[in-house]
């Protein structure tokens, strides 16, 4: 990754952070974390058991020689670093630059923690026509993810930020986040949608009628129809609870059931109310 003085610092993959000197007699994952990197490099046999006993002395001896290092046997705290998975972009912080003196408490080492973060940013006067309850489609390479608003930000400079999740509020891609290359940051198509597409039965709107309680219901040659109300707009509604051909009374005054109608059979089965 870098050179501090004369010791070099490599990266490895493991399961928690390095966070002391290791050598002889140590244990635990850190330890099992070098043995993994000391396998790889096939300075080492069998399975990393986090026990740093003689094979293991010998092992990173080896390694340690075969890199050009002192053949210490032992690995110094910061002479590693770890990551949760490698491949992995793995970047410096904006504080570690050549020359510049630190004090401690910097951000030394950035690199992805598995957790991903989806987020949509748009200018002061397009966030104002999002409302809170838009969804937002989300493509990548084939795949399509449906996201919702979670939260909103407005920065320094003027544009908003919305935090986007699934609509179960996990993570935006689900099962399919392994598709999504490594990198600190990826930009992906997305649309928002305004207004969701409904489909179902259309029936003039005028055939709607609503009850004291607030249920909707429509008059057919065998009665009232209890419906559930889809979508509308344009003079038409799209209705649940009804089947296509089924004739129903249109309230306005104009005379005789109508049949109602399926998408596409003159009415448009998507509402935008």
């Amino acid at each position: 990754m870098y050179v501090v003085g004369d010791t070099p610092v490599r990266v490895v993959q493991g399961e928690v952070p390095f966070w002391r000197d290791l050598a002889p007699g140590a244990k635990g994952k850190d330890v099992a974390a070098l043995q993994e990197l000391l396998i790889d490099q096939g300075h080492l046999d069998g399975e990393a058991d986090g026990d740093f006993g003689p094979a293991t002395l010998r092992a990173l001896r080896a390694w340690q020689r075969a890199e050009g290092r002192e053949q210490t046997g032992t690995v110094p705290l910061g002479a590693l670093i770890w990551v949760p998975d490698l491949p992995a972009v793995v970047q410096l912080g904006e504080a570690i630059v050549v020359g510049k003196t630190v004090g401690g408490g910097e951000d030394a080492v950035l690199a992805p923690t598995g957790a991903r973060e989806f987020v949509l940013v748009v200018t002061q006067d397009q966030a104002r026509l999002i409302p809170a309850e838009a969804t937002v489609e989300i493509t990548y390479e084939g795949h399509t993810w449906d996201a919702v608003i979670a939260g909103s930000e407005l920065d320094e400079f003027g544009s908003t930020t919305f935090e986007l999740t699934a609509p179960d509020g996990g993570e935006v891609c689900g099962e399919a986040c392994g598709v999504l290359p490594n990198d600190a940051q990826v930009t992906l198509r997305s649309e928002v949608v305004i207004v969701p597409q409904v489909e179902g039965t259309t029936v003039p709107a005028a055939a709607v009628a609503t009850r004291a309680d607030g249920t909707a219901y429509v008059v057919t040659d065998s009665g009232e129809v209890e419906v559930t109300v889809a979508g509308s707009g344009q003079g038409v509604a799209v209705l649940e609870g009804i089947e296509p051909g089924t004739r129903v009374q249109v309230l306005d005054g104009t005379p005789g059931p109508q049949p109602a109608q399926a998408p596409g059979d003159g009415a448009e089965a998507t509402g935008n109310g």
